[in-house]
């Protein structure tokens, strides 16, 4: 391994044992084992100052909710691996499994649209999954989400089953419409995601998006799931994987920020070039009091919670609050 690389990963915490063609994290008490990058071992990084400090910069934990210098949801190559994974019927890691969207689809139905032809807005559509099963029912329904691989799977399909969906490739942060739906929804813990100030920007977006007495329905993370949520830090040193289809180092380290109800997992990628990518996800927790606090303050009425919806889910468990509020 570069000496520069060595050095870095010293001063940041993370520590390796070479073994023969391999490398291995040690870190609490166990071992990985990551096949090395042959590319990346023949490039020189010494010298290469602004890419070491550039890693140093970002060791340690950053001020809550301060962005990462990328968006993934868009990229190339890791929007391809997050579409696959939104498909992947066998699990609930970027998308719920068939059954479980089947059951949130069916119940927001029963509970929300008492009437044909209501106009719905998907928020974070992804691949049109909702969508697609709302349409289905005979609703007007548009999707919006921020990755153009998503969007545009998602139209394919709409035309191959003449489903008559809108899709809009757009940050759902740029929301700006008035009194256009009946329902704007937010599923898979979106809300969760966003920083405090763009919630607070999104929230009376949506609410202006809504025609009187319509819906807003989201979901999120409970509170109780930040019990399990440790801190730690890993490695890897790949010719290709999620965060980049080329040779690249992926050091990965995750923040609790207790008193916040906020976790962080921060991934720096450094490319075979010595580009740094900044990858920051966070993840807020709450409890059903917060969440009718939220709906109230931003002048939703009827605010309700409900939990115990997604009994089967083997990313999280049952530990997933939807809520609801009218305009």
């Amino acid at each position: 391994m570069p000496v520069s690389i060595l050095v870095v990963m010293v001063r940041c915490g993370f520590t390796a044992c070479p073994r023969k063609s391999q490398f291995c994290l040690c870190s609490r008490g166990y071992a990985t084992a990551f096949y090395y990058a042959t590319s990346l071992h023949k490039k020189n990084f010494n010298g290469d100052d602004d890419m070491l400090m550039e890693l140093i910069k970002h060791n340690g934990r950053p001020a809550l909710f301060a962005r990462g210098n990328c968006n993934f949801w868009d990229d190339e190559h890791t929007s391809k691996l997050l579409l696959e994974a939104h498909l992947n019927p066998d699990w609930d890691a970027a998308s719920r499994r068939p059954a479980t969207i089947d059951r949130t689809v069916d119940w927001i139905e029963e509970k929300f649209l008492g009437r044909d032809g209501a106009k719905i807005l998907d928020l974070g559509c992804g691949p049109g999954l909702y969508a697609q099963r709302l349409a289905k029912k005979g609703y007007a329904v548009t999707g919006m989400d921020f990755s153009r691989r998503s969007i545009a799977y998602a139209r394919e399909r709409a035309a191959e089953e003449g489903l008559g969906i809108e899709y809009i490739y757009s940050n759902y942060l740029e929301l700006d419409c008035e009194e256009a739906y009946d329902l704007v929804m937010l599923i898979y813990c979106d809300v969760g995601a966003l920083t405090d100030s763009e919630r607070d920007r999104l929230f009376p977006a949506v609410y202006r998006a809504l025609k009187p007495g319509g819906t807003f329905i989201f979901d999120v993370l409970s509170d109780k799931c930040l019990a399990g949520v440790k801190e730690k830090r890993d490695w890897e040193l790949l010719e290709k994987g999620f965060w980049a289809g080329e040779p690249h180092l992926a050091l990965t380290e995750s923040f609790v920020y207790q008193d916040d109800k906020v976790s962080l997992s921060q991934t720096l990628v450094v490319r075979e070039e010595g580009r740094v990518d900044l990858h920051r996800i966070y993840t807020h927790y709450y409890n059903e009091n917060e969440l009718v606090g939220l709906l109230v303050k931003h002048g939703f009425d009827d605010a309700k919670t409900y939990a115990g919806l997604i009994e089967e889910d083997n990313f999280v468990g049952n530990r997933i609050l939807f809520a609801s509020g009218r305009k």
